[in-house]
């Protein structure tokens, strides 16, 4: 490579101007084996092949002028210039994105370093010392970008790399915080209500945390930061999990995790101690698995949180199970059904005896779809108790009973003491052997309506489950009125989703579907959605009408084909086919279709 860039001025600053230079943001650019920077000193910093540029890139899969890091709302941002092959931050291709420390802007084989050692600085005043300091480097000479010109070429010898300054956690967690379109609160609005329900830490705005050591303040801001990322993110889980010489935080946004940050072991100690007096668990012990569970108030409503801890080779590794309603759908017509689905659930609904069966993996929506139909019956009227293991929200005008497994409590014994109670409606959170589901349907059968789960690939695989575990076929037959298949699929951002025309395989695989329909989408990733190209989830069902031909053929010998001749007679749309229509309406794409439900 015979130049990178151009500029003019050799000149060092000095005195003040040359402390003020150190702590200007820079481009550390890397190309083959020659590295070079500059200093943004306010100018925009065109980079393409023409050497018109002020960073000129011998590179084939650079544009003449390709993109331009140019001063932006208090910071600097990168744009691209209509580039053939593109700008790409942090190996996600972008048009118009802002900087921030340690960015990485690739342009073919080209790097581009976004340093800003005063932005690290800011937050470094706000963190406590048990953080690294910013490593800076003192002795480095570096070139003004309102100083290029195009004669003299930069000669430095910069072949040893530059160390990326270190983020603090508070940055990392900002930046998920910040992604948030809706911000209807603050961590400072974040009470901690131990299990007992005492309130342990009040919220900032509603007075002085009740923690005065400055250790113990810093840890609980510092969990109090992570639980704010996880409302921002809709994220269902929270993992602290110890390393060699840090810890990891990770999240789970729908159903993927997302690496978000990494604490000193001094501090996420503390946030482990923290938990434990919340779950008011024994806080000596590090090598058992303890479980409990704590809340938090904001703003008027409750969030309730489970906790799991397990030893591990480098401590106790911790999850939080945050049990959110509020990005739940709670009633039937939420749930994006098809108008025929949605018609028979709510015929359930009025019954006064049957039984609904929803399948599907674990963490499918199955619980969720099953409490939004128990919303639909009149409670005042009618008597609905539920059994659960656990409680996982509260349902006004229901009864819930929780599985204690200390007491040697199961399904199948609560069961028979709910019918002593005079019921009308009865959830069961799971069939999970014959003598639950035995008895679920004979209630069923004796004038209750009973809803209840079952671990099965699709709707059709729910009738063989039951078989499989020992049911007899003619209460399969008889007590089964609905079976709902389901899984949940990720939904594209609507900011950064990118139409796409369909390949002729695609269109093959779809059919009916696309017919009409010129362009599907396809995820990019942008800030919003944290990179991932998806933002929410939502479900595809499979709803299997149990009519009296398919009775016939589960008491004679059903088959997966059998059964599905006779559903395919009616209305019956499957997962997949529900996933279709879903893709032909930009909504998901057909990726993730194929990923949550296979080949049919």
């Amino acid at each position: 490579m015979t130049a990178i860039m151009n500029a003019a001025g050799e000149h060092a600053p000095s005195g003040t101007a040359a402390e003020d230079a150190k702590r200007m943001p820079y481009l550390e650019i890397r190309h083959q084996l020659n590295s070079k920077r500059i200093k943004l000193a306010g100018d925009a910093v065109t980079v393409g092949r023409h050497p018109d540029n002020a960073v000129v890139l011998p590179d084939d899969l650079a544009s003449r002028h390709h993109c331009v890091i140019e001063p932006y709302r208090e910071g600097f941002r990168v744009r691209d210039l209509g580039s053939s092959n593109g700008t790409k931050l942090n190996s996600i291709r972008v048009t118009d994105e802002m900087l921030d420390n340690g960015d990485v802007v690739k342009i073919g084989d080209a790097e581009l370093h976004f340093i800003d050692l005063e932005q690290e600085a800011r937050h470094k005043r706000r963190n406590t010392p048990d953080f690294a300091a910013l490593a800076e480097d003192e002795g480095e000479e570096v070139l003004r970008a309102e100083d290029l010109g195009h004669r003299a070429t930069v000669d430095m010898d910069l072949s040893e790399a530059v160390t990326d300054a270190q983020t603090s956690y508070e940055r990392k967690l900002r930046q998920i915080i910040d992604a948030a379109l809706e911000k209807p609160f603050d961590e400072t609005d974040i009470s901690l209500v131990d299990c007992k329900g005492v309130t342990v830490h009040q919220a900032s705005a509603a007075g002085l945390d009740s923690g005065s050591e400055e250790d113990d303040s810093e840890a609980i801001r510092a969990f109090r930061l992570m639980l704010l990322a996880c409302f921002r993110a809709r994220a269902t889980d929270l993992h602290l999990e110890p390393r060699l010489e840090m810890a990891a935080i990770r999240l789970r946004v729908d159903g993927y995790m997302l690496s978000a940050v990494e604490l000193s072991m001094s501090i996420y100690k503390r946030i482990l101690g923290v938990i434990k007096i919340l779950c008011q668990i024994d806080t000596s012990q590090r090598n058992m698995v303890q479980d409990g569970h704590f809340s938090c108030a904001i703003q008027g409503r409750r969030v309730d949180f489970r906790v799991s801890l397990t030893p591990t080779m480098n401590g106790q590794k911790l999850v939080l199970r945050i049990l959110d309603s509020s990005h739940a759908p709670s009633r039937l017509h939420e749930l994006g059904l098809s108008p025929w689905m949605y018609e028979k659930l709510r015929a359930i609904a009025i019954k006064d005896a049957g039984l609904l069966l929803a399948c599907g993996p674990t963490g499918s929506g199955k619980t969720t779809t099953l409490y939004s139909c128990l919303r639909e019956i009149d409670v005042e009227q009618r008597n609905a108790i539920t059994i659960e293991d656990p409680v996982e929200y509260y349902l006004e005008g229901c009864t819930q009973i929780p599985i204690d497994h200390k007491q040697g409590n199961t399904f199948a014994n609560i069961l028979r003491s709910v019918l002593r109670q005079d019921p009308d409606v009865i959830f069961v959170g799971e069939v999970r052997d014959i003598e639950t589901a035995t008895v679920a349907m004979q209630a069923s059968m004796t004038g209750h309506l009973v809803y209840s789960t079952v671990h099965a690939k699709d709707s059709i695989g729910a009738i063989f489950r039951l078989l499989d575990l020992g049911v007899e076929a003619y209460l399969v037959a008889n007590a089964l009125n609905v079976i709902l298949a389901q899984r949940l699929i990720r939904v594209l951002c609507d900011t950064c989703k990118k139409p796409v025309k369909a390949t002729p395989a695609q269109n093959m695989k779809m059919g009916h579907h696309l017919d009409g329909i010129p362009k599907i989408y396809v995820p990019t990733g942008c800030r919003r959605c944290l990179r991932t190209g998806f933002t929410g989830r939502r479900a595809l069902f499979e709803l299997l009408d149990v009519t009296d031909a398919m009775r016939d053929v589960i008491l004679k010998t059903p088959t997966i084909q059998g059964l599905r001749g006779i559903a395919e007679q009616g209305v019956f749309t499957t997962l997949q086919q529900f996933g279709f229509h879903l893709v032909a309406q930009g909504i998901t794409s057909i990726d993730e279709i194929d990923r949550v439900s296979g080949s049919e």
